[in-house]
C-alpha cells in the first residue's frame, strides 16, 4: 500500500479535475467509459484524468479492457483481496491517487459528458462545499432523480470529511455514511444542470455488478447496525480508510 500524502499535495502541472471510477467486473461498462472518455476534446482532455480503482475483480481485471487512443491521463489501480463491496476503499484509494484538486467521483455505470466537465471546469467552485449533480439515462435523455452516491469536491474537503469508512467492507450500501458525515461537516450545493448519464443493465449488462448479491445476510446485517451505533457512541474506532493493500496496473 502507498504511504497517504497530504491531500494538498501534487504535481505542479496536475489537471483540475480527477474523474474516479470504482470498478468490479464490469468489462463491458468500462469499455464504453472509455470510448465515450475519449470523444472528449482536447481542450478538457488537457484539464482533466481519469483514474480506474478495479475491486480485485476475479473474472474480468480492468487491465484487461481495451482503451482506445486519445485518452485523457489516466490511470488503473487494482486493489489486491477480493472482499464483496469494498468499493469504499476503492473510492479512498482514488482520492489519495488524484493528482487534482477537485474530484469527481462517481458510479462505473454513470457516463460523466463533456458538457458537463466544461461546465465544471469553467465555474467558480466553493472549495467548503460538496456538490452533487442532476442525472439523465445515458440513451434517452430522460431526467432522473440525482444520484445520491456520485460528488464533486476538493480532496482537501473530501479528507476533511473522513473519506469512506472501510471498517464497513463486506457489507453493501452502508456508502451512505459518506454522506451523513459530509452533511455534519459542510452542506451540499446541487447543480441540477450539471448533469451524469447513467447506463441501465438493459442496454449494457454488467452496467452494474451482476456477480455479487446486493442482499446482506443477517450477520452482516447485524454486524453493520452494531458497528454504526458504536462508532456513533465513540465506544469504537473512527473511520479507518487506506487499509487495503494495492498496486498500479496501467
Amino acid at each position: 500500500m502507498a504511504t497517504k500524502k497530504s491531500p494538498a499535495s501534487g504535481p505542479a502541472n496536475s489537471p483540475e479535475i480527477s474523474i474516479v471510477f470504482a470498478y468490479y467486473d464490469n468489462p463491458s461498462m468500462l469499455e464504453f467509459q472509455w470510448k465515450q472518455i475519449a470523444q472528449y476534446s482536447s481542450a478538457v482532455r488537457a484539464r482533466v484524468e481519469v483514474i480506474v480503482v478495479d475491486d480485485a475483480s476475479p473474472i474480468t481485471p480492468a487491465v484487461s479492457v481495451g482503451r482506445p487512443q486519445s485518452l485523457p491521463d489516466h490511470r488503473v489501480y487494482r486493489i489486491a483481496k477480493d472482499i464483496p463491496w469494498n468499493q469504499d476503499a476503492a473510492r479512498n484509494i482514488g482520492a489519495h491517487e488524484a493528482s487534482a484538486p477537485w474530484l469527481l467521483l462517481t458510479d462505473i455505470d454513470h457516463v460523466v459528458p463533456e458538457e458537463t466537465l466544461r461546465g465544471l471546469l469553467e465555474m467558480e467552485k466553493d472549495s467548503t462545499v460538496f456538490y452533487t449533480l442532476g442525472r439523465t439515462k445515458f440513451f434517452t435523455d430522460d431526467v432522473r432523480e440525482p444520484h445520491p452516491n456520485s460528488y464533486v469536491v476538493t480532496r482537501d474537503m473530501y479528507w476533511a470529511i473522513g473519506g469512506h469508512d472501510e471498517d464497513y467492507a463486506g457489507i453493501y450500501g452502508k456508502d451512505y455514511l459518506f454522506r451523513k458525515r459530509a452533511l455534519k461537516k459542510t452542506r451540499e450545493v446541487h447543480l441540477p444542470d450539471l448533469r451524469l448519464a447513467r447506463v441501465g443493465t438493459s442496454n449494457i449488462p454488467d452496467a452494474g455488478t451482476m456477480t455479487i448479491t446486493r442482499r446482506n445476510t443477517r450477520l452482516a446485517t447485524l454486524r453493520g447496525y452494531v458497528m454504526q451505533r458504536l462508532k456513533a457512541l465513540r465506544l469504537m474506532r473512527g473511520v479507518q480508510t487506506l487499509k487495503a493493500e494495492y498496486s498500479r496496473v496501467v
